[in-house]
């Protein structure tokens, strides 16, 4: 199964970095270097936070800041929530349901950086519908018709609308072929 093999097998190895006394714009154009979507913060060898696209449109731009006067410290979420490269991709993906995000750091055990998993990382590996729809059904991640859609389990169509068919979570069309 895909989801048990460590985070370290699909890992990004060359993480958009910046310093903690950097600018917004200075993170802003590493960001675009690199075409990424997030830059995790270092003070020193320690990663400390990590600044995102709705960071900076949210802390910069809705406000109309000057981003070359505005600093990363001001900006970037902290604490950091980190994982070790042995941690099973289904567990990083957990952890980001839990706690919303979409991007987790990973460090060894002396705290040092060594690489960032995305939702998308684990989308890549994620070809089996099955498995993923296993694992966002597992952790209510709205499934049932009150709640609003996700991936049908029959015919794993993502749909706005899914209905508990005898314990299935069905889109419209494969429900009305079972009842």
């Amino acid at each position: 199964m895909h989801s048990d093999i460590p985070v370290k097998e699909i890992m990004t190895r060359d993480v958009c970095k910046a310093n903690i006394d950097e600018s917004v714009h200075s993170i802003a154009k590493k960001m675009v270097e690199y075409g990424v979507g997030s830059a995790v913060i270092m003070d020193g060898n320690r990663p400390v936070g990590i600044v995102t696209e709705k960071d900076l449109i949210v802390k910069v731009v809705a406000k109309n800041k000057f981003p070359a006067s505005v600093m990363v410290k001001e900006v970037m979420s902290s604490p950091l929530i980190t994982i070790r490269p042995t941690t099973s991709v289904r567990e990083a993906a957990e952890i980001m349901m839990k706690k919303g995000i979409r991007r987790l750091p990973v460090v060894n055990d002396a705290g040092e950086l060594v690489g960032i998993i995305t939702d998308n990382d684990i989308l890549g590996i994620s070809l089996d519908l099955g498995e993923l729809s296993s694992l966002v059904t597992e952790h209510s991640y709205g499934f049932s018709e009150e709640e609003g859609g996700g991936i049908c389990e029959r015919c794993g169509k993502y749909v706005d609308m899914l209905y508990e068919v005898e314990g299935l979570n069905l889109c419209e069309d494969c429900a009305e072929r079972e009842r």
